[in-house]
């Protein structure tokens, strides 16, 4: 089942064993990062911050696990695009400056700027 533009496609079924694949919404360029990702979200811990919003009533199997492959992919595509920022700009760090100009000058980001410190 694939849900709209830049989700992720989820096989049928229970558990954690079903790991949705990416829906390449970025290219090729973004496809080997995501593929390296090791680290996953546990969906438990998602469903629970979920549930903690008195508005969200129950919540499906598959939700948490959709929700914790796209905070993976945000974050692999946030890391890859301050990492090219750092390399660019010569330092080869990525540093909290670096993220703050990433977000700055990245319109997919730009949900992200009212929360930065020291944004006009």
């Amino acid at each position: 089942m694939e849900v709209g533009r830049g989700s992720v496609a989820v096989a049928a079924g229970a558990g954690d064993e079903h790991v949705p694949a990416p829906v390449q919404e970025s290219g090729p360029a973004l496809a080997p990062v995501f593929e390296r990702i090791k680290t996953h979200f546990p969906p438990a811990k998602i469903k629970k911050i979920m549930q903690t919003d008195e508005d969200i009533g129950k919540v499906s199997q598959a939700t948490p696990v959709v929700a914790g492959r796209s905070l993976e992919y945000f974050v692999a595509l946030l890391v890859t695009r301050s990492g090219e920022l750092a390399r660019a700009s010569g330092t080869g760090k990525i540093t909290a400056d670096t993220l703050r100009e990433t977000i700055l000058k990245d319109e997919k980001f730009d949900f992200l700027r009212e929360s930065l410190c020291g944004t006009d």
